[in-house]
């Protein structure tokens, strides 16, 4: 087998295979051998018919295709080998030249994992975000602890800040039905701002009963795209309000809500408990500091081969996502006002991010000599088992696949490690 490195720059690769009668030979057979089960031949037992009695009852075309698929499929692999090429995603082939089962050309373009600057990591320095728990907080908590336990009474009066209303509600957009945006016997406490801003202002002052109906303007950075800035009417039936007595904060009510002997007792445990909360969400925002700024100094270019395959992962996770409010696709970019095209392009910076990422935290453990080995991999996969018993994530578990994703995350895990100890100064090192 020849092989000819035509072209070669930073993500693309052109080469050719040429293959002789020699070599075709034994790939003949095997393809002849495989299309024989489909014959069914008078005089031959199944799967004995001979070569040119295949080739009459299947077709010169449609075996000389298969071979060709056949020949390459198992040539390109070599070829790719000899050349040390870093192939990634699947290859292009052109035919250049057949003749049959004695001469075999073809021209292959492939994308590559292009070679990368890494960043000195080892010399970044960064502050980690301070983590601070305000008395403000923990009141807050303790706030929350005492509507928790208050006692509820059914009143006649207009609904005010403090008071449970519950309510059903629905929302139109130009007359349309917003999906997610309807609920019967909706509970909400009044000032307590967990609906969108200016909603819990509408329903104040009204008595059960009563049903009103008034628009709301989403906020620009609404978490539901498809609802982010837009006007949606709401109409709202009021059915009840409760007033809620909230217990004194004494002894009573730390028993009532806690296994502590006081109140400062309560207070310490719900310090610790915000702190640890707001520690991880430090953590995370630490991590994310060390891996922007590993993207932003290293240098590199992005094979478009795994954008793509990255862009159809975000899609279907998207997918899945509508999927759960009774969407898909097709219906949130209606809503959206784009199309399933345009829905992709605002999804490809968090794909090249995700590539970008998986092929310069590869580099970065082949420099510090990092890896997973099989009894490590083998815990965790066991740890997994234990905490998803149901016969569906046992079997998913079994995958080599998913196998293959436990190994990657638990390098990442490590190569992030090591980053964070470098960043974190020189006693990390």
């Amino acid at each position: 087998m020849e092989t000819k490195l035509i072209s070669r720059h930073d993500t693309e690769a052109e080469f050719s295979v040429a293959l002789t009668e020699t070599e075709l030979r034994p790939l003949k057979a095997d393809v002849y051998d495989h299309l024989r089960s489909r014959v069914k031949a008078a005089g031959f037992r199944p799967g004995k018919a001979p070569d040119t009695i295949v080739e009459r009852e299947l077709g010169s075309q449609t075996v000389q295709s298969e071979f060709m698929e056949h020949a390459v499929e198992h040539t390109y692999v070599r070829a790719v080998k000899e050349l040390a090429l870093p192939v990634v995603g699947s290859p292009s082939v052109t035919l250049e030249k057949f003749v049959p089962y004695t001469e075999l050309e073809y021209r292959v373009k492939v994308e590559l994992i292009p070679e990368i600057k890494l960043a000195d990591y080892r010399s970044f320095h960064l502050k980690r975000p301070e983590v601070k728990i305000e008395a403000a907080e923990i009141n807050a908590t303790i706030e929350d602890l005492r509507r928790r336990v208050a006692t509820r009474l059914n009143v006649e009066r207009a609904a005010g800040i403090g008071d449970e209303v519950n309510f059903d509600f629905a929302g139109t957009r130009d007359g349309v039905a917003v999906p997610g945006a309807a609920a019967k016997n909706q509970t909400l406490q009044l000032g307590s701002g967990s609906f969108i801003p200016g909603f819990e202002d509408e329903l104040a002052g009204l008595v059960p009963g009563a049903e009103k109906t008034f628009d709301i303007r989403f906020p620009a950075d609404y978490h539901e795209e498809s609802l982010a800035g837009q006007v949606v009417t709401f109409k709202i039936k009021l059915n009840t309000i409760t007033e809620l007595v909230l217990p004194e904060l004494n002894q009573d009510f730390v028993s009532q809500v806690s296994p502590f002997a006081s109140l400062d007792e309560l207070k310490a445990d719900i310090k610790d408990k915000l702190l640890g909360e707001k520690s991880a969400a430090a953590t995370r925002e630490y991590e994310k500091m060390v891996l922007d700024k590993l993207l932003k100094d290293s240098d590199y270019k992005l094979p478009e081969a795994l954008v793509q395959q990255q862009l159809d992962r975000l899609q279907a996770e998207l997918g899945q996502n509508l999927a759960a409010s009774g969407l898909d696709l097709e219906k949130y970019a209606r809503l959206t006002g784009k199309t399933l095209a345009e829905l992709k392009t605002d999804m490809r910076p968090e794909a090249e991010r995700r590539v970008g990422l998986a092929l310069i935290l590869t580099q970065v453990a082949e420099a510090e000599k990092l890896s997973v080995d099989a009894p490590e991999l083998d815990a965790e996969i066991e740890r997994l088992r234990r905490d998803y018993p149901d016969p569906e994530a046992q079997a998913e578990l079994s995958n080599p696949h998913t196998r293959e994703e436990v190994y990657n995350h638990l390098l990442a895990s490590k190569v992030i490690g090591k980053l964070i100890a470098y960043a974190e100064g020189p006693a990390g090192r």
